[in-house]
């Protein structure tokens, strides 16, 4: 069990600084994309006069189209340059960047807190593979796995911190005040964490960066397809974020019109996913040899086969709620009938976390050290082009008009294929050992 290299890695200054800045990053990402999309939502904050149902996408597109488009370029930065220096420079970014979101908010200006977190997509961009090429610099290899549990886990409680202090922010008349002030505060204190952290020094400091975007986007991916030790491990880690946006963008639809629960419920049902994913990973972490670990991916591929097809199952065919009469989270909570569905969210939640973390680390130990910030830069772009195509798969599910519960029999039945080829891998290494 490794509760203690856990502890001790967090009070080391090779790492503890960077897991502390990466969870204030994400809160901050969070808090700041959620406010916008609740007071375009609730509180008609608008550009030019578009409808809430385009305000949304449009929010959500300025955050990922980032990191399609300099996910690339900050590869090449990541292996040219010191990590942490990256870092460090990119929470800085982020200070000046919470700024300007304060004077949108004050401003009560759609199009500028638009523009910066356009920006802030961009700054997340540079520090995701910064930090990824780091890790397996400044951990030793039987300590990456317990690494990356500790970095997922902490940010899935920051991701779910910066989304509820978001809800209740925007409902104040102290709003703009409140998101400013924590906006900003938060920055600061990521900055001033990461410059703590030890260097973290490149392994090809020749590479010539270019800024051609479209290029280099190429040129990345041939890298991670001309290695498929690295590509299979990103592929599944893809996969858990194409899951991870299926499951954002379906509780609110599967609240209400499965479940007849009411905004509180939607809540406390992302809320659930991600403190199980959380969960997951640290638990991933603790139990782990510091190996491989293929066989967690492995139980986490197939918890995630079982559980959300049971969810389906298990709710297919309730009577359709009554949409003016949705029930608050102590009502539903109230009700033993719904219980079996919030124990099959949460380890559906648990057994992402444990598919997701050994394959993160795998890539990190695979990688070639002169390509690895390129090559991880590379499964940035494919979670982002995986989590838009989980996106897009919820909208062909409703131009067909198909139940909700085909979005967790989906899951299920590609995470099973997941674990079968787990499976097989597992098998083919242990006979070329014998």
């Amino acid at each position: 069990m490794n509760f203690s290299v856990a502890l001790h890695l967090l009070v080391q200054k090779r790492f503890g600084p960077l897991v502390a800045a990466q969870a204030m990053g994400a809160f901050n990402d969070n808090l700041f994309r959620f406010a916008l999309v609740n007071l375009a939502t609730f509180h008609g904050l608008t550009i030019m006069g578009l409808d809430r149902e385009l305000m949304v996408p449009i929010a959500a597109t300025a955050l990922t189209l980032p990191i399609f488009l300099f996910s690339a370029v900050a590869g090449q930065v990541a292996d040219r340059y010191d990590r942490a220096w990256i870092m460090r420079r990119t929470k800085l970014a982020e200070v000046v960047l919470m700024l300007a979101a304060s004077v949108g908010f004050f401003l009560n200006n759609a199009l500028l807190l638009v523009i910066v977190l356009f920006f802030m997509g961009m700054q997340s961009a540079f520090f995701a593979p910064a930090r990824n090429a780091a890790i397996p610099t400044l951990l030793k290899d039987n300590e990456l796995v317990t690494g990356n549990a500790l970095v997922w886990g902490t940010l899935n409680v920051a991701i779910l911190g910066g989304a509820g202090l978001a809800a209740l922010f925007v409902i104040s008349d102290d709003s703009a005040w409140l998101l400013s002030a924590t906006l900003a505060a938060v920055a600061l204190a990521g900055f001033a964490v990461m410059c703590l952290n030890s260097p973290a020094p490149p392994d090809a400091k020749d590479v010539k960066v270019s800024w051609n975007i479209i290029g280099q986007t190429f040129r990345v991916m041939s890298f991670a397809f001309k290695a498929p030790e690295v590509l299979r491990p990103l592929l599944g880690v893809s996969w858990f974020w194409m899951l991870a946006a299926s499951v954002v963008t379906l509780m609110p639809l599967f609240t209400a019109e499965v479940m007849g629960g009411d905004e509180t419920v939607g809540f406390a049902f992302t809320g659930l996913f991600t403190i199980g994913a959380a969960l997951g990973a640290i638990l991933c972490g603790l139990f782990t040899k510091g190996k491989d670990a293929l066989g967690f991916t492995i139980a986490g591929a197939f918890g995630l086969a079982i559980f959300p097809a049971f969810v389906a199952l298990y709710t297919l065919g309730w009577p359709e709620p009554d949409e003016d009469a949705l029930a608050g989270a102590q009502v539903f909570l109230a009700d033993s009938r719904n219980w079996p569905v919030l124990a099959g969210l949460t380890l559906s939640a648990m057994s992402a976390g444990l598919f997701m973390v050994p394959l993160q680390a795998m890539a990190q130990r695979r990688a070639n050290p002169e390509l690895r910030g390129r090559v991880l830069a590379a499964g940035g772009i494919m979670n982002a082009a995986s989590a838009s195509l989980g996106q897009f798969t919820l909208f062909v599910i409703g131009l067909l008009t198909l139940p909700l519960q085909t979005a967790f029999a989906f899951i299920a039945v590609i995470s099973g294929l997941f674990g079968v080829l787990g499976m097989w891998r597992l098998a083919k290494r242990g006979k070329s050992q014998e």
